[in-house]
């Protein structure tokens, strides 16, 4: 009795060796390595882009008048890049002579890890991200004037590093928060720009798995 497309389907990943259906193992050969090359493309090209944006940055802020915060955030930016590099090398030395499926899977948990990598420095990146910018607002002179407004509608004789006491504290919880939510500002960022071919890379994965069933 000739075999059912489905049957042939199965059969040609859980027994890939005798291509019992050549078609369809190329198929997924070729989708596999089609969201895997989009995917590096989309990191590089992000690689490309943080280290674009910190030679603006640079400039931007110092045209402003705020080099040091300038330089402040390239610095916080340079071991995101570097991170980034190292990730990326080791997505190319996945090896490609296996299976599609155990290709795209080993694809799959380098990716986990990658952003679980990311995660881990952006707990710092944000907090003092924020920092950054909360010194150069008190330090501008828009900043001066408003904390000087502030100071005579709320006035205090506590002074912390110069500032009323109330603006420290405040500034305080505000970067805690900023460092207790800072995985989950990432992982929205992370799926606002690769949210589409994350979920083309699971439904893949998902498909692979239940014809191997």
């Amino acid at each position: 009795m000739t075999k059912s497309i489905e049957t042939m389907w199965k059969e040609g990943f859980v027994n890939e060796a005798h291509l019992t259906a050549p078609k369809i193992n190329d198929l997924y050969n070729r989708k596999s390595q089609n969201i895997v090359d989009k995917l590096q493309n989309m990191f590089a090209l992000n690689i490309k882009a943080l280290i674009l944006g910190c030679l603006i940055m640079l400039v931007m802020m110092s045209l402003i008048g705020a080099p040091f915060l300038g330089l402040y955030i390239c610095c916080l930016l340079l071991p995101l890049i570097i991170i980034a590099k190292k990730e990326l090398k080791k997505s190319f030395n996945l090896s490609k002579e296996q299976s599609s499926y155990d290709y795209i899977m080993n694809f799959n948990s380098w990716l986990k890890s990658s952003i679980k990598a990311y995660s881990r420095y952006y707990k710092f990146f944000y907090p003092m991200f924020f920092i950054g910018m909360a010194i150069q607002g008190i330090v501008s002179k828009a900043g001066e004037n408003l904390i000087a407004l502030l100071v005579e509608a709320v006035p205090t004789g506590i002074m912390i590093l110069g500032q009323p006491y109330y603006l420290i504290v405040v500034l305080a919880i505000i970067t805690l928060i900023v460092a207790k939510y800072a995985e989950a500002l990432y992982r929205l960022d992370l799926n606002i720009v690769y949210g589409r071919q994350f979920k083309k890379l699971d439904e893949l994965i998902t498909d692979m798995e239940e014809l191997r069933k």
